[in-house]
């Protein structure tokens, strides 16, 4: 990994540490609806402050796109932060004069106001990058999922400091990695949700190093649909039916898909559901979640593992009847985790699935965007500016 963890910094006490952390939670109004990204941050917080080190956060919220919005204020982030920290965090807008950004840091937390009001971030300028060096003697990477990013506080900054990695981006990394190069053999992988586009290049890349790719959601039904078969007004992502037929022709026998499917009658407004296979389906037909032979037949892989990916639920699991073998599968590879098996499970809607039935695994990936595009070997700007290279 050749990154530098926090824990090897010296001389922590009376230092300055600017750390950037992933403060790009969900809003309702002035309130957080998912704290689990600022929580991530805690870890390396409790670190260097019992280190003796003064932190000043830089985190950003939406796109706002160079402009002071009022409604992507860091404020409720800030309060929020406090909370689980249970001391105050006082935001500080970019403007307040650098003097008093150092006091207040010595003070207690300070949280920079929203990097992204400044357009000098997504223009990753080297004046921003500057300004915010002279704030501190310390950087830290605690924002993984923005690290995919080639933004001032991701890039430009971090060269103009001694920069290390956060404690939980080292464990992301190290996990991703366990996917990716390093974890036992046979590797599955789990791939579901809507849109089979962002999936695609994390399938392809893997694909020499899995055993099987296990498929459900929309991201079956396009390639069941590139296969030739009917699937009636089911969810399909049409762009991609060409690279579909391609990862078929590719993946071969490694690519499990569908052999029976739930399905429910759209041309009836009562609900009609019903246990089809895949080579059965009507023009009417749409398929809500996989079927029990398809469930047995994904059970024996999950249960021949030992490293799992998941990301994407397996059904339409926004509805409560459609959630069976997502939940199912899902209560099998928690069952396997932590033990025999390293499960990594990796998606905004997966991980608040499994959260949701306490279904618990080696690692939960916050990563988004980031996430995929690191499984899919894309440049990670945010992490070779602090010296991240990919095993070979």
């Amino acid at each position: 990994m050749q990154l530098k963890s926090i824990f090897q910094a010296k001389n922590l006490s009376g230092k300055t540490v600017l750390v950037r952390i992933d403060t790009n939670v969900p809003l309702k109004g002035k309130h957080v609806l998912d704290d689990s990204r600022l929580k991530q941050a805690v870890p390396t917080i409790r670190f260097l402050q019992r280190h003796g080190a003064y932190i000043i956060l830089i985190g950003h919220l939406g796109r706002p796109a160079g402009k002071v919005v009022p409604s992507l204020s860091l404020k409720p982030v800030g309060y929020t932060l406090g909370k689980i920290l249970r001391q105050p965090v006082k935001v500080l807008t970019l403007s307040s004069k650098p003097e008093v950004i150092k006091n207040e840091s010595k003070k207690g937390l300070v949280l920079l106001e929203n990097i992204r009001f400044d357009k000098g971030e997504d223009n990753n300028s080297q004046l921003l990058a500057r300004s915010l060096a002279r704030l501190g003697q310390i950087y830290v990477n605690e924002a993984f999922s923005f690290s995919h990013r080639a933004t001032a506080s991701m890039v430009s900054l971090p060269k103009k400091l001694p920069s290390y990695a956060g404690l939980a981006l080292i464990n992301e990394i190290n996990s991703l990695e366990n996917i990716s190069h390093k974890g036992k053999k046979p590797v599955v992988a789990v791939i579901g949700g809507a849109k089979i586009s962002d999936k695609l290049p994390v399938i392809e890349k893997l694909l020499p190093r899995l055993s099987a790719v296990l498929v459900g959601g929309g991201v079956a039904n396009t390639l069941l649909r590139a296969k030739g078969l009917k699937i009636g007004k089911s969810l399909i992502d049409n762009k991609e039916i060409k690279d579909g037929k391609k990862l078929i022709k590719r993946a071969g026998k490694k690519l499990i898909l569908p052999v029976d499917v739930v399905v429910d009658n759209v041309s009836t407004k009562r609900l009609e559901a019903r246990l089809k296979m895949v080579n059965k389906l009507m023009t009417s037909d749409k398929i809500v979640d996989l079927g029990t032979e398809t469930c047995r037949v994904y059970a024996k892989y999950i249960k021949k593992a030992k490293t799992i990916f998941w990301g994407g639920p397996l059904g339409l699991v926004e509805e409560s009847k459609w959630r069976h073998a997502t939940l199912a599968l899902g209560r099998l590879a928690s069952a396997r985790a932590r033990r025999q098996v390293f499960v990594v499970v990796g998606g905004g809607d997966t991980v608040g699935f499994f959260h949701q039935h306490n279904l618990v695994v080696d690692f939960f990936s916050a990563g988004g965007s980031a996430m995929l595009n690191f499984l899919a070997g894309e440049e990670m700007p945010g992490l070779t500016s602090i010296g991240y290279r990919r095993p070979k």
